[in-house]
């Protein structure tokens, strides 16, 4: 005979602000991309250790289905629909496999083509 042996222990809660913190730390695994950056104060926020990605906008709507949309700028001389296609492939993973959340939609915004520093 079997016995079930799990215990209820509450309801665990994850803020929108952690699928976006865990898309923006998985983006750097792509290769030529990185956040749009929003002004001096996201600068300086950043400098003393606060995370504030305003490129990352995190929604739930009344049916508890989350979507995402970042906000990029791409290297110059990249393919950019195969790189936004890696962004949306890399930010699916990461989030499924940290929180265990479907995203239905995944939007990237491409805000700039730079040329990268030599």
């Amino acid at each position: 005979m079997r016995q079930d042996n799990t215990v209820d222990l509450g309801v665990v809660q994850i803020h929108k602000k952690v699928i976006g913190d865990i898309a923006a730390a998985s983006i750097k695994e792509v290769s030529g991309v990185t956040l749009a950056t929003f002004g001096v104060i996201g600068s300086i926020a950043e400098a003393f250790g606060y995370k504030n990605y305003p490129a990352v906008s995190v929604t739930v709507d009344k049916d508890a289905q989350v979507s995402l949309e970042i906000r990029v700028i791409i290297h110059y001389g990249m393919n950019i629909p195969v790189v936004a296609r890696q962004i949306q492939d890399v930010i699916q993973r990461a989030v499924e496999e940290a929180v265990d959340i479907n995203l239905t939609e995944i939007n990237v915004n491409v805000q700039a083509v730079e040329r990268p520093n030599l």
